[in-house]
């Protein structure tokens, strides 16, 4: 029988979101007769795979590495060569098959380490998300900044033996324009369990709304990048001939400035700041549309996850993931992105149009299952499988 291959699985990071769903989907349904995993992840979250047979959790407190390299100093670089050198000594420690790096800081590591140090370890980048949106969207005045991580894309693309895109759109940028190999560069769409978020979608929400409502839904974290002022603009315009109620599920470091934010649109006692849940779903299922006005996206599992709880999705056509989820006017609506105007026409016509939700909702739970775990634990391993394979005979 062939032994097991060995899979470090870096993953540094403080928050579990979108990425950290994905990571649990897939660590959970490897096949253990094929794939041992260690993964590294920070404490706070390695409690989110304390359920999963790992070989191994290995702690970045412990490593001492960090999670991001922000801004660019003497003393961030200097940490940052500090933690390439960590994972250098890990890898080699660990001696896995291949080292997998889980978004951009944790694939730039790993692809320099083996570039620098020449590890023989096999290394797949996963960068998750845009990478010239992200660089347009928090660099774009920083220069210092903006070229090192152009030199870090460069690195995690051109360096690594592979590299695993969650969108079509990612996949493109990476070869032409940060030059990883078009022939080792796949496109591994993320899974949700949409029987699982079906089944939880049905629990009842504690929720009360007043009669007359409309109810829109969004979720996520609350950062920057979701864009969530172009939600209340949209909505300002809406109120002035409509009733509606906003959810909004989640938390995150905006989210102070975005409840006090809801004054200035006039619409604070129209939004409902819910906070984290650990079943979002039976809030989504509650309301008439969910809207995701992310200014970029590596993929949208929540839009996924909103279609397969049946509710009918407006989302903007961001870099990438949006357009590569939902068929526009037949699963969902597209707009343009920062378009208010476009978003507040769309979503007035889907909540007016009862025939046209139910068509939206029909459509949007059989789109859901496109997307399911099991497409996307089979594109990971075939793809583990075809890089071990490449060491003697070459990747075709």
């Amino acid at each position: 029988m062939k032994a097991a291959m060995r899979i470090l699985f870096l993953h540094p990071t403080y928050t579990f979101g979108g990425a950290e769903r994905t990571a649990y989907n897939l660590l959970s349904n490897l096949d253990r007769q094929r794939f041992r995993i260690t993964l590294v992840t920070s404490r706070r979250i390695a409690g989110h795979f304390s359920d999963i047979a790992l070989e191994k959790v290995v702690c970045i407190e412990d490593l001492g590495i960090d999670v991001w390299c922000r801004p660019v100093t003497f003393a961030n670089l200097s940490k940052f060569w500090k933690d390439v050198k960590v994972i250098k000594t890990l890898v080699l420690k660990e001696s896995p098959d291949i080292a997998f790096g889980m978004m951009y800081y944790a694939s730039a590591l790993l692809a320099i380490a083996k570039k620098r140090y020449g590890l023989r370890t096999k290394v797949i980048s996963s960068p998750r998300g845009p990478l010239n949106a992200y660089l347009n969207t928090f660099y774009a005045v920083n220069s210092v900044d903006r070229f090192f991580w152009k030199l870090n894309f460069y690195s995690l693309c051109h360096f690594a033996d592979g590299v695993v895109a969650a969108s079509e759109g990612t996949r493109s940028e990476c070869i032409e324009d940060y030059k990883a190999d078009p022939m080792s560069a796949v496109v591994v769409h993320n899974g949700i369990d949409a029987k699982y978020v079906g089944e939880r979608a049905l629990e009842d929400a504690d929720i009360s709304i007043p009669s007359g409502y409309y109810v829109i839904s969004t979720a996520g974290r609350l950062a920057y990048e979701k864009n969530l002022p172009l939600l209340f603009e949209a909505l300002s315009i809406l109120k002035e001939s409509e009733k509606i109620k906003l959810l909004i599920i989640g938390d995150g470091p905006q989210r102070k400035e975005l409840e006090e934010r809801t004054a200035d649109f006039g619409i604070r006692q129209d939004v409902l700041f819910l906070g984290f849940q650990e079943n979002p779903y039976k809030f989504i299922r509650r309301s008439d549309l969910f809207v995701h006005t992310c200014m970029l996206e590596g993929f949208g599992n929540v839009i996924v996850e909103a279609m397969a709880c049946g509710v009918p999705v407006i989302a903007t056509d961001c870099p990438y993931g949006p357009r590569e989820i939902i068929r526009d006017r037949e699963s969902g609506i597209l707009v343009p992105a920062n378009d208010v105007h476009a978003l507040a026409h769309a979503m007035r016509d889907v909540l007016h149009d009862r025939d046209l939700r139910e068509t939206f909702s029909r459509n949007a739970i059989r789109r859901a299952s496109a997307f399911s775990v099991e497409r996307m634990v089979k594109g990971y391993a075939d793809f583990f499988e075809r890089m071990m394979k490449s060491t003697t005979d070459g990747l075709t």
